[in-house]
């Protein structure tokens, strides 16, 4: 198939930092439940007062502080620039307003108890949405549990992580390092004595309203071996597939590698089998067949550059085979073309869409970042991630300029590529 341009879209946004206020930015370590870099300062208690560990990990003191970010995105696109490129008439434009914010709290009142919340919300601001709010507390200071909604830990990749079955959202290639939003999960941790591996078990209750059977039950183990961390565990729930999982993650020769796998009996997804004329699609499932999912990535940064390059690709075992992806298209040209300028042609696309997206097996990303190009306060990256089954995808080019603290403008274009 003839590859070739079909959409290209620039784009300037103006900004405003990130800034964080109170003692703390929102982020946290999630896996040190009761260790702070930026601890409250408190009087020395006189030696024999107190337990000097207690006096660190307690106060009577809550922190709060939180994140707000504003944006102002004008955006102009050109549907076919390869064939008739006029920059003063796009095909469409727009400004967007952006304003987000992130408050949250984080008690400490005893040595073996913490609780943290958070809030977030953003413009048009029709709803704060509780985004975490969990407990922290421990066993004979040796089983470490955490009951409430949480972000959870599980699976090692950057663009892509199909280990991770827990949390309710996705990475998002466009901004990987996003913190996820996570259900509600009783985590135990066992950290073995003597050694720097760990045991994990969870139970996720995803749902409001549901029956002790319908409890997610999930456990994975940690070991660290020479440098390196390798993780094996499994996800079950009833009326679900069962699936199994490892992954690993390390350094060769300054460069960070990570890599996962899943194995799982059945697929939650929902296959097309057949398009007719009307469009009239036929569905299937399959809940007993082995489905393999795999990844494997890199980074690799040099700070004295500042540049960093990560990469990743993915074979998602539950796409479709590329004949059968060919079979599908060509079915679906012939029940939808005859309406394409009809009134059901808008109807007639998002069938087609839904065919295409995420139908291959083999896809990739690749970023790349450079700080201080040319001038101490302009940056430049660049972004793409394809489907390598038909070589459709799209790269995203961008300059940074850091005005002074707190107010950035960013420039930049995006190009959609693909076959016909």
């Amino acid at each position: 198939m003839k590859a070739r341009m079909t959409t290209a879209a620039v784009a300037a946004l103006l900004a405003l930092g990130g800034s964080a206020w109170a003692q703390d930015s929102f982020e946290f370590d999630e896996d040190a439940l009761f260790g702070s870099e930026d601890a409250l300062v408190e009087e020395a208690p006189e030696a024999g007062d107190a337990d000097p560990l207690e006096s660190l990990l307690v106060s009577d003191a809550v922190r709060v502080g939180g994140s707000f970010s504003g944006s102002l995105d004008a955006q102009w696109k050109w549907d076919d620039p390869w064939s008739a490129f006029d920059p003063l008439a796009p095909d469409s434009y727009g400004l967007s307003p952006g304003a987000a914010a992130t408050l949250f709290f984080d008690a400490r009142p005893a040595q073996d108890a913490r609780f943290y919340g958070s809030v977030k919300t953003a413009y048009p601001f029709e709803e704060a949405q509780v985004f975490e709010l969990f407990s922290d507390f421990s066993f004979d200071d040796a089983l470490f549990l955490r009951f409430g909604k949480q972000t959870v830990s599980w699976g090692v990749g950057y663009f892509f992580s199909p280990a991770d079955v827990l949390n309710l959202q996705a990475i998002d290639p466009l901004d990987p390092t996003a913190q996820r939003e996570g259900p509600v999960t009783l985590r135990a941790h066992y950290p073995i004595p003597g050694s720097q591996h760990n045991l994990w078990a969870y139970m996720v209750f995803d749902s409001a309203d549901m029956k002790p059977q319908d409890v997610a039950l999930a456990a994975k183990a940690e070991f660290a071996l020479s440098g390196w961390e390798f993780g094996v565990g499994g996800w079950y729930q009833a009326d679900r597939p069962l699936r199994a999982m490892l992954t690993a993650a390390g350094t060769l020769d300054r460069i960070s590698v990570f890599g996962e796998a899943t194995l799982s009996r059945g697929s939650d997804r929902t296959w097309v089998s057949s398009i007719s004329m009307g469009p009239s699609v036929t569905y299937e499932t399959d809940d007993s067949s082995p489905f393999f999912k795999g990844t494997a990535g890199f980074m690799w940064s040099q700070s004295d550059w500042n540049l960093t390059i990560a990469g990743q690709y993915l074979y998602d075992g539950e796409g479709y085979a590329d004949a059968d992806r060919t079979q599908l298209i060509s079915e679906a040209h012939t029940a939808i073309d005859p309406m394409i300028e009809g009134p059901l042609k808008d109807g007639a696309m998002m069938v087609f869409k839904a065919l295409v997206m995420g139908s291959g097996r083999h896809y990739a990303a690749l970023s790349l970042s450079k700080g201080e190009l040319f001038f101490e306060d302009l940056s430049a990256s660049v972004f793409a991630m394809g489907n390598l089954s038909d070589l459709s995808g799209f790269a995203r080019l961008g300059l940074s300029w850091r005005l002074f603290k707190g107010l950035s403008a960013t420039a930049g274009a995006s190009f959609a590529f693909g076959a016909e």
